[in-house]
């Protein structure tokens, strides 16, 4: 696996070349440090997840037709907004990943972070035009093994021996909803040493290894154990912050805290 990495004009596209099939992992240093993906073969492109703010869009739509490929699809789990380009690209979602936009998690942050980041977060949705049911899926030639949650996806693609979940960082700070969520996530990122993954692709951190979902799960370890011994949510968040000062993220973690810590 070879990679290189093209600087643009805000973000940067770092290229994974596996061989028959390359990966282009867009950083595109907003405010929340979006990650998305292109998949591309021989004759086709295919997209994972979109940037959520204006002032990407541009360069990311530039980009995609420079590599003047078929764009074969659009492929949303969790970042289903900027739907103000390519428009006429085929989008697909799980039903769950359909209900949260309308009614649940994804519907309330793009509602939340219309407010909090005014005219620069792009809160257009895409257009879903293929559900997602099976966990098979093939697209112009690529293979996607899709494990289906309540409202979003994780995504194998074993061609390249990646896989594709919200949220790892293994040096930024996680929404993590509670003890229970904690063990989920370590169960699934344990998962993951098990099959050996090339990488770790997420959607708020450039490509991670596998040393990486160890640091984390030693984070999400630590984070139950902190919860346990503080009184409340400003002594949980002072503890993370003390085993992690360099930390990114803390609007996460005043998350977690709240996850963890309700208020009455």
């Amino acid at each position: 696996m070879e990679n290189r990495k093209i600087e643009l004009k805000k973000g940067f596209m770092e290229i994974y070349d596996f061989g028959e099939i390359k990966l282009h992992a867009y950083q595109t240093n907003d405010l929340m440090n979006d990650e998305c993906y292109i998949l591309e073969n021989k004759d086709n492109v295919l997209l994972i997840e979109f940037p959520a703010f204006y002032d990407n869009l541009g360069e990311f739509e530039d980009y995609v037709r420079g590599l003047n490929k078929n764009i074969v699809g659009k492929v949303f789990s969790d970042h289903p907004n900027g739907g103000t380009i390519l428009k006429d690209v085929k989008g697909y979602a799980s039903e769950g990943t359909i209900k949260s936009m309308k009614e649940g998690t994804i519907h309330n942050l793009v509602t939340g972070f219309e407010s909090s980041f005014g005219g620069a977060f792009a809160k257009e949705m895409h257009e879903i035009t293929d559900v997602l049911t099976t966990p098979n899926v093939h697209i112009g030639g690529f293979e996607l093994n899709i494990t289906y949650h309540e409202e979003n996806i994780e995504i194998e693609f074993p061609q390249i021996n990646c896989v594709y979940t919200h949220m790892l960082g293994h040096d930024c700070h996680s929404i993590v909803a509670g003890e229970a969520h904690a063990n989920a996530i370590i169960k699934q990122l344990n998962g993951y040493k098990e099959k050996e993954y090339n990488l770790i692709l997420s959607s708020h951190y450039v490509p991670e290894t596998l040393k990486d979902v160890d640091t984390k799960i030693s984070y999400l370890e630590n984070i139950k154990t902190f919860a346990k011994e503080s009184k409340d949510a400003e002594e949980f968040k002072n503890m993370v912050k003390s085993k992690y000062p360099e930390y990114s993220g803390l609007n996460y973690l005043d998350m977690t805290a709240g996850y963890f810590f309700p208020q009455a």
